[in-house]
C-alpha cells in the first residue's frame, strides 16, 4: 500500500519514490527522505541533459552495484556502507568460470540462476559460511532494488544459504575465559608489561564492547558509574573516529563500577597524565587510547591478546571474549537476567539468553545437585 505526498509516493516499507521525466524518458528514484529524493533527482537530470547517463540496462553488476552504493550514501551509517562495499568488491572480483570471468564484469540483466550458485561455490572455498551468506544475502538486497526500479524483471538470486560448518566463533575465540584462564591471562600481560593491561581489566568488569570503552571520556564517570553513549567506529574510507551514538539504541546505558574497574580506570588516568602531561585534566579526551595516544584499534588490542596467549601457552582468542565472560560471571553468580540485559545494551533479552547465559559446567553440576525434587 502506497500514499502520495507532495510528488513523491511514500511505500508501505517506509521509503520513498520519485517518478519524473526527462525528454520523454520516465525515470525513479528512490531515497528515505524528500531531500535525498529531490537531491538524486537533480542528478539523474544533469547527466541524462549531459548524456553521461546510462541506462541501469548497460550497466554490469559491478556498475550497478557502485550506483547502488551511491545511492544509500547518507541514508545509512557510515561503517554499515563501507561493510556493503567490501562485499560488493568481493562479489564482484570472484571468478566463476574456467575462462577467468568475474561475476562483476556480467550484465546486470544476464546474471541467471547458475551464475549465483557458482559465485556461492566458489565464495564458500574462499571465505567462511557466514561471509559467503552475507554476500548473497547482500546480493539479493541489490537485485530487489534493481526490480524496483524495472532494470531487470526478477530476481536470480535464489540460491538457499549455506549451513554453517565451522566451529562457531563463540566457542574459540568468543569464548568465555574460564577463571583459570582469566587470571593466568592478566597475569603474563602484567609480566609482559602490556599496555592494555588496565583496559582488560575494565573489559572483563563492565561488560563493555571494546569501541565502547575506547569512546569514554572522564566526562562519562560519576558516582561511580560509567554513562555509555557513543562508540569508536570505522568510516567508510578505513579510519576511526568517535561516533555519535552507540551500535543499538538499547546500547545507551550507566554501568555501575565495582572496585577493579575503578581501579583499571584510575590506573590508566595515571599513566597517560605521565605520558602526555595532562596535570589538567581534559573530560573531552578518551581514557583508554593506544600506545601513541590515538583511537583504540580492535586490530591492534587482538594482536596483543594473541601475543599474550602465546607466551602464557594459552588457546587464542579475541577482545570480545572479555564480554563474554563478564556475562558469563555475572548469570553464575546469579544476576537476573533482565539486568544483565540492560547492563550488556542488548535490545532483545533473547540474545542475552541466547548468546551469554550459558553457565559452565561445573556450575550447572553444583547448582542441580543443591535442588530439592522431593
Amino acid at each position: 500500500m502506497t500514499r502520495k505526498i507532495t510528488g513523491i509516493t511514500v511505500r508501505s516499507d517506509g521509503r520513498l519514490m520519485l517518478q519524473f521525466t526527462v525528454n520523454g524518458k520516465r525515470c525513479t528514484v528512490y531515497g528515505h527522505t524528500v531531500r535525498e529524493c529531490r537531491e538524486k533527482e537533480l542528478r539523474k537530470r544533469q547527466e541524462l541533459e549531459a548524456g553521461t547517463y546510462r541506462s541501469g540496462k548497460a550497466l554490469t553488476v559491478s556498475e550497478y552495484c557502485e550506483r547502488w552504493l551511491e545511492n544509500k550514501a547518507g541514508s545509512v551509517k557510515e561503517t554499515t556502507t563501507r561493510t556493503d562495499r567490501i562485499l560488493l568488491s568481493r562479489i564482484n572480483k570472484t571468478i566463476i568460470d574456467g575462462a577467468g570471468r568475474k561475476f562483476g564484469d556480467i550484465k546486470l540483466t544476464k546474471v541467471e540462476a547458475q551464475n549465483v550458485r557458482d559465485l556461492q561455490t566458489k565464495l564458500s572455498k574462499e571465505v567462511s559460511t557466514r561471509t559467503t551468506n552475507d554476500c548473497i544475502h547482500l546480493l539479493k538486497a541489490v537485485y530487489r532494488t534493481a526490480i524496483e526500479e524495472r532494470i531487470c524483471a526478477w530476481n536470480p538470486v535464489i540460491v538457499k544459504p549455506l549451513k554453517r560448518t565451522e566451529e562457531a566463533a563463540r566457542d574459540t575465540i568468543h569464548r568465555a575465559l574460564t577463571m583459570e584462564e582469566t587470571a593466568a591471562f592478566l597475569e603474563m600481560a602484567k609480566n609482559e608489561g602490556s599496555w592494555y593491561l588496565n583496559l582488560y581489566t575494565f573489559l572483563l568488569n563492565t561488560g563493555c564492547r571494546i569501541g565502547e570503552a575506547g569512546a569514554l571520556t572522564q566526562a562519562d564517570l560519576k558516582k561511580g558509574a560509567i554513562r555509555i553513549t557513543k562508540t569508536v567506529t570505522r568510516t567508510e574510507a578505513g579510519g576511526y573516529e568517535i561516533g555519535k551514538e552507540t551500535k543499538t539504541a538499547a546500547g545507551t546505558r550507566t554501568i555501575p563500577l565495582n572496585a577493579d574497574a575503578l581501579k583499571a580506570w584510575e590506573g590508566q588516568r595515571e599513566i597517560n597524565a605521565a605520558l602526555y602531561g595532562d596535570r589538567v585534566i581534559n573530560l573531552s579526551e578518551p581514557v583508554f587510547k593506544s600506545p601513541r595516544g590515538a583511537l583504540i584499534m580492535s586490530s591492534s588490542v587482538n594482536a596483543d591478546i594473541c601475543r599474550i596467549c602465546r607466551a602464557a601457552g594459552m588457546q587464542r582468542f579475541s577482545v570480545h571474549a572479555f564480554r563474554d565472560t563478564f556475562a558469563t560471571r555475572c548469570v553464575e553468580s546469579g544476576m537476573q537476567v533482565k539486568t544483565l540485559q540492560e547492563i550488556m545494551g542488548h535490545t532483545d533479552i533473547n540474545m542475552t539468553l541466547g548468546l551469554y547465559a550459558h553457565a559452565a559446567e561445573d556450575v550447572k553440576e553444583q547448582q542441580i545437585k543443591a535442588v530439592n525434587f522431593i
